[in-house]
């Protein structure tokens, strides 16, 4: 891929010219995408999105009753005995009706998200933000080299950071709480 950008010069006594300059992209990884799931004890499962895939609710359900359900069998077999919450936003694959029902199926139930409050996903003001500094500034020249760096920047983050950061999300539901209790008695 080749961009122009306008370089002006000066010929002669009055006249300016417009001579193209030729800038040449590199070539770099294209996007990749993540779902990632986690609980205040660690990691449980990094899933790549394969290029071209469509995440829909079909695509997010299997993910679900595949890749997490086996993912939590490999951590700990009883955490399949209990039943698990999982904190996810609003986006229509996590609330698609063939994703709640897959998640059903698997023993879990999802938590009511508060639309347009990034604020209180842990995922939004912790995880993705940390990945971003982290990766920051970085070259990658393929979709595994991506995988590779950030798979290792994610086993970087300790078990006593996932702790405050759950923690964290706490302390922002209650405030979320007051502020909504707050806007409501203004509106009595």
């Amino acid at each position: 891929m080749t961009h122009y950008q306008n370089n002006s010069q000066v010929c002669g006594n009055t006249r300016i010219c417009h001579h193209p300059k030729k800038i040449r992209s590199s070539i770099s990884a294209g996007k990749v995408m993540l779902l990632l799931f986690f609980d205040a004890h660690g990691m449980f499962l990094q899933h790549w999105i394969p290029r071209g895939q469509t995440v829909n609710g079909g695509y997010y359900a299997d993910v679900l009753k595949t890749h997490l359900r086996g993912a939590m069998r490999k951590k700990s077999p009883d955490l399949l005995k209990k039943e698990c919450f999982l904190l996810q936003d609003n986006a229509r694959p996590h609330t698609a009706a063939v994703a709640l029902e897959a998640l059903t199926e698997i023993g879990g139930t999802a938590l009511k998200h508060p639309p347009y409050s990034p604020d209180l996903a842990p995922c939004d003001f912790w995880a993705f933000p940390t990945l971003k500094r982290q990766l920051r500034g970085k070259r990658f020249t393929s979709d595994d080299e991506v995988r590779k760096v950030t798979a290792a920047v994610l086993k970087g983050m300790s078990q006593n950071n996932l702790f405050r950061v759950f923690e964290s999300f706490i302390k922002r539901c209650k405030k979320r709480i007051q502020c909504e209790r707050h806007i409501y008695e203004k509106k009595l």
